[in-house]
């Protein structure tokens, strides 16, 4: 009993801690602050509860686990996944996820599952949970605030005050967080209500307009759309279920919810009154100034857009988030169109990034993110499309089409509880806000534990699948081994990262000694990750072009040597990722400022990255650069012209056109090109009007 006591505390801690934690923690010394740490816990703590839970049916004697509504859908869902990754373009990227991000890589997707049934499982030694969610959301929402009226403001390159984040990383992640919790908080007023005092009754309350408020900071309008999905299933399916509840009183119980629904929403709106939600056609007739300037007449003017080089309002104010997602979406969409196979399975599991180089839209780069590289496809149904395919669309389509009708068939069958509702309310929201966006790592969690947290308060006595384990006794202290030793992985992995992110930024400062030996440290911590050696050979080329510049001849050939083994090794590993290709052809062209054999070979390395990213007018207008030294001026002026092409607002393109014209002593072609410019994207561009007028 000792052993399953314990078992059964580690298993409750574990997920308590998971709800705690994963939203609140974040760390300066890492990569990516945010979703990366997120990822990491989640796994360790993923990895303490499987090995409680292990250690709890060795003892027993016996394999035990939930069977639930979801086991099928489950099953498929995952089959997709790893069909997906089995015949990926980059089997790396998804296994692990996508560096810095991690969260939708196959393991991620394994950790989720398995702490679904781990939940449904062992849901009866883990308690009070919608009290941690509620209390761990009002600590995420009170940074929010206090982010609003800048308290970290000097700490971050983007306005936090203007839109918060708090300890999500982003305004849009903070608002799918709150809505997602909004219904729970509701659910939770609605029972305090009943049977707590009037302070519990007020305090409940008070989460739910502290999480709309900080809401409202995020300025986020897939946020608002999931607030309103979530309001309208929550109140829709309640008062549905009291109606249709033949064990109490309808008068009373509608009664009941009549003054809650009341609140709420006059203090909504009374919210919305004082602050408005940042939308100005919304507030405009909806706020107190917007109606004080109606009535006094003083409409503020619209701000005047100035056109800059690229011929719109892109790099001053940047393109507008539709435009630029509908270029996303395109490319998701010629991804998922470019083969049987990826039609079927896409192509592989996380690899977005990759897919969307190949396939991206030319209209993409007219806009101010053109050269940004997508890791998502910022819709979390196109990702799957272009990266699983048909398989793992329709998988995902089914997992969640199966929960809704198991759910909606209870609440016809059944009295569901408050909280059961508001957790689906929650849940559905995501569906929302994911339309827009894409899942991070707690709501990803909420994804999949949501479920499980429903299944459990309808169906508590659950049949269990149960298998008898003959194993010897010691066998539950091997498990507490494999799980000591996936942490100590873990644990490297981090620290693998800590390092790496000090090494970039030491290169990036031109401290290339130190940030060698920071990258070869998280090599040896993490030797698969291909991003690190990509890294270190950039390090390596920096410190062989000082030692020639320095006449040290064979330290430049070391260097040398050993950054191309490090980019080899990078490009092996991922070799459909066109960032390492474009590193190895700045290595080339580093190198051949001492061997100009080499510019050749920067010339091929950069052709494959072009057949990578065939829309990319940076690759082509690197690819004239090269053949220029060469002295091969016609392929140079090609390559210009096919840059033009694809980004028609390019002024380097422009520019490089009338410097290689000018080697050709073509001066009308050359002042040609400059006028092209002028008269079709900045005609106040100075400097290509002093160089006509010479």
């Amino acid at each position: 009993m000792i052993v399953t006591d314990w078992a059964n505390r580690v298993i409750r801690w574990g997920f308590y801690l998971l709800f705690i934690l994963v939203p609140l923690i974040l760390t300066p010394w890492n990569f990516e602050l945010f979703e990366y740490n997120k990822m990491m816990l989640t796994y360790g703590l993923t990895v303490i509860i499987l090995g409680a839970w292990a250690m709890k049916m060795i003892h027993a004697r016996e394999l035990r686990i939930a069977k639930t509504p979801l086991d099928i859908p489950l099953g498929i869902f995952v089959a997709s996944q790893l069909v997906s990754t089995l015949f990926s373009i980059d089997p790396h990227v998804s296994w692990f996820g996508y560096y810095s991000r991690f969260n939708g890589g196959m393991f991620s997707i394994l950790t989720y599952v398995a702490l679904y049934y781990a939940f449904v499982s062992n849901w009866t030694v883990i308690k009070k949970l919608p009290q941690v969610l509620i209390t761990t959301a009002a600590v995420v929402a009170l940074y929010g605030v206090l982010e609003h009226f800048g308290i970290d403001k000097n700490l971050w390159v983007q306005d936090v005050q203007s839109r918060v984040f708090s300890t999500l990383g982003q305004p849009n992640w903070l608002a799918a967080y709150l809505v997602a919790l909004i219904p729970l908080s509701f659910a939770i007023y609605i029972q305090k209500s009943k049977f707590s005092s009037l302070f519990s009754y007020f305090l409940s309350l008070l989460f739910s307009l502290l999480f709309f408020i900080v809401l409202l900071f995020t300025r986020s309008r897939s946020g608002y759309l999931g607030l309103a999905v979530a309001d309208v299933v929550f109140w829709g399916l309640l008062f549905l279920s009291t109606k249709l509840s033949f064990k109490a009183p309808q008068n009373s119980a509608l009664h009941r919810l009549r003054l809650p629904f009341i609140i709420y929403h006059l203090s909504f709106i009374i919210i919305i009154f004082v602050n408005g939600v940042y939308v100005e056609k919304i507030d405009r007739y909806f706020t107190f100034q917007g109606l004080k300037n109606l009535v006094t007449r003083k409409a503020t003017p619209a701000p005047v857009q100035q056109l800059t080089p690229s011929g719109t309002a892109l790099e001053s104010g940047g393109t507008e988030s539709g435009v630029i997602r509908k270029y996303v979406w395109q490319g998701a969409l010629n991804a998922w169109r470019g083969g049987a196979k990826n039609i079927l399975i896409g192509t592989g599991t996380e690899t977005f990034a990759f897919a969307f180089y190949q396939y991206r839209p030319i209209g993409h780069n007219n806009t101010s993110e053109w050269d940004f590289l997508y890791n998502k496809a910022h819709n979390e149904y196109l990702n799957y499309l272009a990266t699983t395919g048909l398989f793992g669309l329709g998988s995902y389509l089914l997992l969640i089409g199966s929960f809704i009708f198991w759910f909606v068939k209870k609440c016809q069958s059944i009295k569901v509880s408050e909280v059961s509702i508001a957790l689906f309310a929650g849940w559905s929201s995501i569906l929302l806000t994911n339309f827009f966006g894409f899942s991070v790592v707690i709501v990803q969690l909420f994804l999949f534990l949501f479920p499980a947290i429903i299944i459990v308060l309808i169906n508590p006595d659950a049949k269990y699948f149960v298998k008898k384990l003959n194993l010897p006794v010691w066998t539950k202290w091997f498990a507490v081994g494999i799980t000591l030793t996936i942490i100590i992985i873990l644990v490297r992995f981090w620290k693998a990262d800590t390092l790496y992110a000090s090494g970039n930024r030491l290169g990036r400062s031109g401290q290339n000694e130190q940030a060698r030996v920071r990258d070869s440290r998280a090599i040896a911590l993490n030797p698969g990750e291909p991003v690190y050696h990509d890294d270190l050979a950039s390090v390596l080329a920096a410190l062989s072009l000082s030692a020639a510049q320095e006449k040290n001849a064979t330290a430049a050939a070391d260097f040398a040597k050993q950054s191309l083994a490090e980019s080899s090794i990078a490009i092996t590993t991922s070799p459909q990722n066109v960032n390492f290709w474009k590193t190895r052809t700045k290595l080339y062209y580093t190198f051949s400022s001492f061997d100009p054999t080499l510019n050749s070979a920067a010339i091929d390395t950069l052709e494959k990255a072009a057949k990578l990213s065939p829309n990319d007018p940076k690759i082509y207008y690197n690819l004239a650069i090269l053949e220029g030294r060469d002295g091969n001026n016609e392929k140079a002026l090609e390559y210009l012209q096919k840059a033009k092409t694809l980004k028609p607002n390019y002024r380097d393109a422009y520019f490089g056109l009338y410097v290689f014209y000018t080697e050709l002593k073509k001066p009308d072609e050359a002042k040609a090109e400059l006028q092209q410019y002028l008269d079709r994207v900045d005609p106040n561009d100075k400097d290509f009007q002093e160089r006509i007028a010479q």
